[in-house]
């Protein structure tokens, strides 16, 4: 092992989070969760920021976590659905990781995240159809900023994990 962090890319509620932390205890990794360091910096929630300062303050300091992150080692990142929209942000996160792309079906993520009131972009009276917005609009990112895509549909967090690490140690990605 050489130290290269594992990063995770995805839309909101695809898993990120859940599978980023079993994936960094079976490897005895530091995990790292974007929007947590993000509202630690702040001191206040990212619905917060949102509402307090908008979406562009809100990539501004994503952009300020990524360029800390890409000096971390051996860390599981999850980050936010939207890093990938900036590609300064993939390229500082890949000189020190390899990307995974966590990818769900708009059905597989509604379950996940369905009565989640803090996620700013889905304060709308139909989420699946606004999941299936994003997605689409960003499926392109997520398909052209990854080294190696694990569909997660119908998978727990369990069997995700056992999938990863099948290939990341049966691959020597790391």
């Amino acid at each position: 092992m050489d130290g290269r962090n594992i990063v995770l890319i995805g839309f909101m509620g695809s898993g990120k989070t859940t599978i980023g932390r079993k994936l960094a205890a079976k490897l005895d990794y530091r995990f790292v969760d974007m929007d947590i360091e993000i509202e630690n910096k702040a001191g206040m929630k990212i619905t917060e920021i949102f509402s307090k300062y908008g979406e562009p303050e809100f990539r501004k300091m994503e952009s300020r976590i990524c360029e800390e992150l890409s000096k971390a080692k051996n860390c599981v990142i999850a980050t936010g659905g939207g890093v990938i929209k900036n590609d300064k942000n993939m390229k500082l996160l890949k000189e020190n990781g390899v990307v995974l792309y966590i990818k769900a079906t708009p059905e597989h993520v509604y379950r996940n995240i369905k009565n989640d009131t803090t996620r700013p972009l889905l304060q709308c009276d139909d989420k699946l159809a606004k999941i299936k917005e994003l997605m689409e609009e960003r499926k392109p990112l997520y398909e052209s900023k990854n080294d190696i895509t694990f569909d997660v549909s119908g998978l727990n967090a369990k069997e995700a994990v056992e999938r990863i690490m099948s290939v990341v140690e049966g691959d020597s990605i790391l």
